[in-house]
């Protein structure tokens, strides 16, 4: 399992967390990276390439235009901008000195949706020169929530589907998108790790904003699915704005437009698969002090994870106290650490490089537990 990281002398990393960003998100598949190479290999004039894949994205996955992004983040920034500029070239260049003259920049986020994933998505809105108005509670909230939140310097009502997110109470994603077509309001949809990549377009969303490198296992990039050719014209328009800092080069784009045919022909397959983990778990349920189940992902996605609870009186060790513990020896062994204030972590297999990745797993969390024999 050697490779150019540990080569370089730095520490070689196991990644069981999921498709994170701190962890570098995905592994690519060899024809996407020889489309990179390919494409980076050869010149193209940008604009028009922004164009090209934005029409072929959006016959890809079944709406009328996209926008290349170099992340979800970066799409969900632009497209707040791109509501607020329209095709105005002006503006483009001078957002931020024109922001304090425009009232209609309000959008409307769900208290429970307004998280941090690694940075603060309200940072995104921010960046998009957007300004935030949270609707109901962290514990809940209603359709009633939105619509009273609504006025006229409302640009658009965003929506984050996410495990990050409260799940608990919280109004459903189809009912918001109806609700935002019904008011005329604009509605975005944070869809960064999603799998499906035409039901939200399919709901009436505006402007859905996937990342390329999660579910579909492209380089780092994203895109945002657009309703009209307009809002994605307008979006690549920010590119001579503030979508200059956030730019997605050539390789990155033939990248992504790769890694999504290869994605949606169901070329991606997991190496570990349900049944390879849940023969994981009955081993792990044989250590004294640790008890394994499987449980399927918070957010309600078909992804289905190895949580493990450890007894600290029997195991030697807390759930907290693993998370370091795994971390120490050849390889880093990251795992899901959201629950482990509550005593658990989880083991999530779709990253999982090889099979013997999940042995060695089971190898350290034996060898740890030995060590309070």
């Amino acid at each position: 399992m050697e490779n150019i990281y540990g080569k370089n002398g730095l520490q070689k990393v196991i990644n069981a967390s999921g498709r994170m960003t701190k962890l570098g998100v995905s592994t690519i598949s060899k024809g996407v990276g020889e489309t990179l190479v390919d494409a980076a290999s050869n010149y193209i004039l940008i604009d028009s390439l922004y164009e090209f894949a934005g029409k072929k994205i959006g016959e890809m996955i079944g709406c009328e235009d996209a926008c290349v992004t170099s992340s979800a983040s970066a799409g969900i920034a632009l497209s707040v901008a791109s509501l607020i500029c329209r095709d105005n070239l002006t503006m483009v260049h001078h957002l931020f000195d024109e922001l304090p003259r425009i009232s209609k920049r309000e959008v409307i986020l769900l208290k429970g949706h307004n998280v941090d994933f690694g940075a603060p998505i309200g940072e995104m809105i921010q960046l998009g020169g957007g300004r935030i108005v949270e609707a109901g509670y962290a514990n809940g909230s209603k359709l009633e929530d939105i619509e009273h939140a609504v006025n006229p310097d409302t640009l658009a009502i965003l929506f984050v589907k996410s495990h990050h997110c409260v799940q608990k109470d919280m109004v459903d994603v189809q009912d918001v998108t109806a609700l935002a077509n019904r008011l005329k309001v604009p509605c975005i949809i944070d869809a960064a790790a999603e799998e499906d990549l035409s039901r939200y377009m399919a709901m009436g969303a505006d402007m859905v904003c996937y990342s390329g490198a999660k579910a579909i296992e492209g380089p780092t990039s994203g895109f945002v699915a657009c309703r009209t050719r307009e809002l994605a014209s307008n979006m690549r328009l920010q590119y001579k704005g503030i979508g200059r800092a956030m730019k997605i080069g050539k390789e990155g784009t033939m990248g992504l437009l790769k890694a999504i045919r290869e994605y949606l022909d169901g070329e991606h397959k997991p190496v570990v698969t349900k049944t390879h983990l849940e023969a994981f778990i009955e081993k792990i349920n044989e250590i004294p002090g640790c008890n394994a189940v499987l449980v399927q992902d918070e957010a309600g996605r078909e992804i289905y994870r190895a949580k493990i609870t450890f007894y600290k009186e029997r195991y030697g060790y807390s759930a907290k106290e693993m998370i370091g513990k795994l971390q120490e020896g050849e390889f880093a062994v990251y795992t899901r650490d959201y629950q482990a204030n509550i005593g658990s972590l989880a083991i999530d297999p779709r990253p999982l490089n090889s099979l013997e990745e999940l042995e060695y797993i089971y190898r350290r969390i034996c060898e740890i537990g030995k060590e309070h024999i």
